[in-house]
């Protein structure tokens, strides 16, 4: 009996003593366990989480694609002591090829493609690039690295594009001029070991001499184009040309090298800009290259000679030619320079008058067009001078409205200085005269209404002893005749 008890009495003790070793020993197996879990997940690449319950062990968190996955839970069932492993692993798809491409314009940045962890998710997050895929596949831990030297050479660009695809990158822009070319150039030679560069970039400014060209219609007006100089703008073309605008939406202004000026050249050509049809004027450090275009019934020749002479150096070309206007009788433009009206007639462009056509009227606009500066000739002749053509249309303009079915008529008096004979003056005076009544008709003028007559010297308006009197005494007059009512 004794025995018996005895025999109870320690089977319940050695329990007893198990089951507090257990109670005891069970801590200290799930801490080892717990620590041989940690080991394993500090190796994956995101940082899973592995928590251990008992001899259980759950793993949770990001895995690196599907080969980190196989990996890590290998690594966790080859942990020994422990029991089951609870796979809560959200596994990235992986991103073939593992590639960011961005845009960099007007100072904003857009960005698509993937980035290999949260960490680098942030840091080209905080360079712009904030709507990236976080994705399996990174060719190695210095791939974000690369990513942010390509986007940091990309915000040095006034605009252009960025990718980087595995192990290359490329970086195409518009830099400002090639200093800032060469900055970004040493950016991207700071890319990790084992990244390669391209690089493909334009210029606001290449460095190159200021080169530009002017352009001008008598109906649309001046534009410039090309690289104009430091310290040049449009508005002191226009200035020079004495132009209301010069549009300079296709221009670009030097970044480099000395302020410029405007070519002495183009003020020159201010006083011509009411006689042209068109105008073009390449400007390059070694000059000027002119071609001009003039309407109906210009001189070539004598433009030629007279622009030549205007036009101070360097010039290294000169072209005068005839513009027909290509369009039917009748139809009208306004002229960029006088703002006025014009309308087709015989081939010339001709200001509309809108005033009524009493004689006082006629007489009164018809001298204040010869006061300004009168119809010149060529010495010694009836050939109308270079700037004789716009005094002539603007009279065939008033003549043209005064005598166009009014039943007014006119008469053109050529006048002469007292030089020479008197012969030869009123045989000069009524040339001259003709030369410009056949000049008026061709420009519309009713023949019929017009007639022409020379006085050579005989009706001086100033002293012929002075030159300037004798200047004044070499005219051309307009006397009305009204009809008998």
């Amino acid at each position: 009996m004794r025995f018996g008890v005895g025999v109870v009495v320690l089977g319940i003790g050695v329990v007893g003593i198990g089951w507090l070793a257990r109670a005891e020993f069970a801590p200290y197996v799930q801490d080892v366990l717990g620590f041989q879990a940690q080991v394993v997940a500090t190796g994956s690449v995101h940082g899973v989480a592995a928590t251990v319950d008992g001899r259980d062990i759950t793993v949770s968190g990001l895995a690196d694609g599907p080969e980190e996955r196989d990996r890590l839970i290998a690594a966790f069932n080859g942990i020994r002591g422990r029991r089951i492993i609870v796979d809560r692993l959200q596994v990235l798809p992986v991103a073939d090829p593992f590639d960011l491409n961005a845009g960099w314009q007007d100072g904003s940045l857009s960005a698509s493609g993937h980035v290999p962890t949260r960490a680098g998710q942030a840091a080209l997050a905080g360079l712009g690039a904030d709507d990236l895929t976080l994705s399996a596949g990174a060719p190695d831990a210095n791939w974000v690295l690369a990513a942010q030297t390509g986007l940091r050479a990309l915000r040095m660009l006034e605009n252009g594009q960025m990718s980087v695809v595995g192990r290359r990158l490329s970086v195409m822009g518009l830099a400002l001029t090639p200093a800032e070319g060469e900055e970004v150039r040493a950016t991207l030679d700071g890319l990790p070991a084992g990244y390669q560069a391209d690089l493909g970039l334009d210029y606001v400014d290449d460095a190159s001499p200021p080169s530009y060209a002017v352009h001008y219609t008598a109906s649309d007006g001046a534009w410039v184009e090309g690289k104009l100089p430091r310290g040049v703008d449009a508005s002191m073309l226009a200035r020079a040309l004495g132009l209301a605008t010069v549009n300079d939406d296709s221009a670009r202004q030097a970044l480099t090298g000395e302020d410029g000026a405007v070519p002495a050249g183009l003020a020159a050509l201010a006083p011509w800009m009411a006689e042209l049809e068109t105008l073009d004027v390449g400007v390059t450090p070694s000059g000027l290259d002119v071609t001009a275009g003039f309407g109906a019934g210009s001189d070539t020749d004598l433009l030629q000679a007279a622009l030549a002479s205007d036009l101070p150096g360097p010039v290294l070309s000169l072209e005068i030619g005839l513009v027909e206007a290509g369009l039917e009788e009748g139809a009208r433009r306004v002229n960029r320079v006088s703002g006025r009206t014009e309308e087709l007639r015989g081939g010339f462009w001709l200001a509309v008058m809108d005033f009524d056509p009493a004689p006082q009227v006629c007489a009164a606009r018809a001298d204040a067009v010869l006061a300004d500066g009168g119809i010149g000739f060529v010495t010694g002749s009836a050939r109308l001078d270079a700037r004789a053509r716009g005094v002539v249309n603007a009279l065939a303009s008033v003549l043209g409205t005064c005598l166009r079915g009014t039943g007014l008529r006119a008469e053109l008096g050529g006048h002469t200085d007292s030089t020479g004979s008197a012969e030869g003056n009123l045989a000069l005076s009524r040339a001259r005269a003709v030369a410009v009544r056949e000049a008026l008709v061709a420009r519309g003028v009713p023949g019929d209404a017009l007639s022409a007559q020379g006085y050579g010297a005989t009706q001086p308006i100033a002293d012929n002893d002075t030159d300037e009197g004798r200047m004044a005494n070499r005219r051309t007059a307009v006397r009305w005749i009204e009809q008998p009512g």
